[in-house]
């Protein structure tokens, strides 16, 4: 069955990559046309293009795309090792695979969705004005919003994991990732007198900024926790089954 699992895996790291880089191309494409640079006079189309690395949307499917990366290598290694029992990952390159999954990419992809959805459904000009449309077509929106979500979903279900004994590595982590974000998004608004999220120009100069932030932060550490019951779910308690066969 552990063998079987590392091909669905390796499928999914390789369809992550494909999908995630054809359409970073496809933006990309997009942006550098003769009428896409026309539309750089509109302010917020300008603004989008030059602040494209800034979106924490970009910073996690481009995660996405180091961790798939990360995860074919261990399991690449894994196949070219198999006739070897005693044979284990590398520590450093499984700890950097591990946590940056459960640490980062998990909880900030879930954010990503569900933030992203619910404001753009009550007002899409929270989050994306439909200026950009014009730029960002509904299936690039959808793989960049949306199609995050099966990415790992897919990892949860076919790579199985232990709850680590403490938490305190990958909080850690994710807090660092959560305050080098909040940092380069007021040093955008600082530099540039604008949000780069719109949401926030709505809340700005009120209580709800702070309060909007603090949820935010919340709503990873949710997410972060919540991992460790659903893959218990999946794939049992592993921790006993290591004790039992110790």
């Amino acid at each position: 069955m552990s063998s079987k699992l590392i091909y669905l895996r390796i499928l999914g790291y390789l369809v992550t990559i494909i999908m995630h880089v054809t359409n970073i191309v496809s933006m990309s494409l997009i942006l550098h046309t003769k009428e896409a640079r026309e539309l750089f006079k509109d302010p917020t189309i300008k603004f989008f293009n030059a602040n494209q690395a800034r979106y924490f949307t970009c910073w996690t499917f481009f995660l996405q795309i180091v961790y798939a990366i990360a995860g074919l290598w261990c399991d690449c290694l894994a196949l070219k090792n198999a006739d070897n029992k005693g044979y284990k990952l590398p520590k450093y390159l499984k700890g950097f695979r591990d946590t940056l999954f459960a640490g980062v990419q998990w909880p900030s992809t879930l954010l990503v969705a569900s933030v992203f959805w619910t404001l753009f459904t009550l007002d899409r000009n929270l989050m994306f004005p439909a200026i950009l449309d014009q730029v960002l077509t509904r299936t690039s929106n959808h793989i960049i919003h949306t199609a995050i979500i099966p990415v790992v979903l897919w990892e949860i279900v076919f790579q199985p994991r232990c709850a680590p004994a403490s938490h305190f590595r990958n909080l850690a982590h994710l807090t660092f990732h959560s305050l080098l974000y909040f940092s380069v998004l007021f040093y955008t608004y600082y530099v540039d007198g604008t949000w780069i999220y719109p949401v926030f120009k709505r809340i700005e100069g009120t209580i709800y900024l702070p309060l909007f932030i603090i949820l935010l932060y919340v709503l990873l550490l949710f997410y972060y926790f919540i991992q460790w019951p659903i893959t218990r779910f999946i794939h049992g308690n592993l921790e006993k089954s290591k004790r039992k066969i110790r």
